[in-house]
């Protein structure tokens, strides 16, 4: 009877694919896949009845939340869709010695998290905040995904405090932080196994924590299904400032003078810094007319080449007006039209500065569905290559030169600190298309040649393992399978992302 009682709830679990679930086949690369059956699980215990199913048939398993990678993460080459949407609930939020935390689903939606942080307790909140609000907390945690204020509150994974997962084998395993620290380049995990990272090799910390190996490992190493995350106070004061500029010099003497100047002033910081481009603006602007809060700022003109946005976070009103005052009065050596800025404070109209920053990938993704509708090989080309050791001027400008000579058309932007700028190409057919890719191969070479980081937060999927695999050497890519044999024998967890 119990035998047939589970054969019954893996029926009902596990669907054979077909028409119904098409929008499963693809994220928002624009990539298309195949599958051979689809799952909708509620719970961990459903994730880990489908997970063994699966190591029993020999089917490869393509894990999905929002779908709004740009990598082709979540589209399936092959076998069985796992589809953690339904995965979405907060479990508990409590405080203890070591800090507050929340602890969530991972199919949860960051825009979720938002709204119960509001209402349960509006003096806290979970810094990470990518661009796009309906990815869900496994995703982020899957990619390592940042968002504007990293300039300030640092990386993901210090947010990140326990991560509940399924592993290769059908195994539930609990990740705490602090509990499993590589020593001598070992590890040694609960399993009773030991784990051999060369850190030195990878370029990772010495005594890196085990629970840091699997954030950013985009689900290779196991599909993780709860999350306690760290929250940290919520500034009381909020303020942006948009600065906009007619010649593309002044932004980059704006800029360089920005970067090399201290503008913190008691509690009050600087936590953010983000550029865009004219063909960027130029998208949005395209974009306003579906887009409720975008009608709630003024049209930009045509005669700005690009603007630069900064925000500034705080306790005490008075001191971020210092640090906005000196921000402006900088400005406005470089401004020719500083009447054009745009300064709001508050956390309601923040959210409309932000809703500017943020459209600007989206933009992008409009673009590519109407080129998409007239060739649909055509599939998303951007980067988001980090260039530390180039001054912002002269990485905007290879950007723009070596696009020129090719003739494809690109919009930049992204983190101004440490030169970590988002590249979208912009091809118009396919042959365009072809050359773009070339494109994208020339830079991540330059970038790894000249010791920057060639893929940061967009993650690396399917589209980007040629090239992820180019920019590492054969000793790096051996650890990094040898970690993935460790967790995950058979190889049936997401399959073609990062490693063949």
């Amino acid at each position: 009877m119990e035998e047939f009682r589970g054969e019954t709830m893996v029926s009902e679990l596990i669907k054979p694919f077909d028409t119904r679930y098409e929008e499963y086949l693809r994220d928002e690369s624009k990539m298309d896949g195949k599958a051979s059956g689809i799952s909708f699980p509620r719970t961990k215990e459903e994730v880990v009845t489908i997970v063994n199913q699966m190591i029993n048939t020999s089917t490869s398993i393509t894990v999905q939340g929002g779908k709004t990678g740009i990598c082709g993460g979540a589209v399936p080459s092959e076998g069985h869709i796992l589809n953690l949407s339904y995965l979405n609930k907060v479990i508990d939020s409590f405080e203890t010695e070591n800090g507050r935390f929340v602890k969530v689903e991972a199919g949860l939606m960051l825009s979720e998290l938002h709204k119960y942080l509001n209402k349960v307790d509006k003096t806290y909140f979970w810094p990470p905040d990518p661009t796009e609000d309906s990815a869900t907390i496994g995703g982020i945690l899957a990619t390592n995904a940042q968002g504007i204020c990293r300039y300030f509150y640092g990386d993901t994974k210090q947010y990140v405090e326990e991560i509940k997962l399924i592993d290769g084998y059908g195994k539930e395993r609990i990740i705490r932080r602090g509990e499993r620290i590589v020593n001598e380049h070992k590890c040694l995990l609960e399993s009773g196994g030991t784990l051999v990272v060369d850190t030195a090799l990878l370029k990772l910390p010495q005594d890196i924590d085990l629970i840091d190996i699997y954030l950013g490992s985009e689900g290779m190493y196991g599909i993780i299904v709860e999350a306690t995350l760290k929250l940290i106070a919520r500034p009381k004061e909020v303020w942006g400032i948009s600065f906009f500029f007619e010649e593309q010099e002044n932004i980059f003497g704006f800029v360089e003078a920005f970067m090399h100047t201290s503008y913190n002033e008691d509690e009050a910081v600087v936590a953010a810094v983000e550029y865009l481009d004219k063909s960027t603006l130029k998208h949005i602007h395209v974009l306003k007319k579906d887009v409720t809060k975008l009608r709630e700022l003024p049209d930009v003109d045509e005669k700005f080449v690009g603007m630069v946005y900064i925000e500034l976070h705080g306790n005490q009103e008075e001191h971020i007006e210092i640090i906005a005052e000196k921000i402006m009065e900088l400005a406005s050596h470089f401004q020719e039209d500083d009447t054009s800025t745009w300064a709001l404070s508050g956390f309601e109209e923040i959210e409309k500065l932000r809703a500017f920053r943020h459209a600007a990938p989206e933009s992008m993704n409009r673009a590519l569905d109407q080129v998409k509708l007239l060739d649909s090989r055509i599939i998303k080309l951007a980067t988001d290559i980090a260039m530390e050791n180039m001054t912002f001027k002269e990485l905007v400008t290879k950007y723009q030169q070596t696009a020129l000579e090719k003739g494809i058309n690109i919009a930049i932007h992204g983190h101004v600190a440490g030169n970590q700028l988002h590249v979208d190409l912009l091809p118009e057919n396919y042959e365009e298309y072809i050359t773009g890719k070339k494109l994208v191969k020339d830079w991540v070479i330059c970038a790894v040649k000249r010791g920057g980081q060639a893929f940061s937060e967009y993650g690396v999927g399917k589209i980007k393992k040629a090239l992820y695999q180019l920019s590492l050497s054969e000793e790096e890519l051996g650890n990094m399978r040898h970690i993935k044999k460790v967790f995950d024998t058979n190889g049936i967890l997401n399959p073609g992302n990062m490693l063949d």
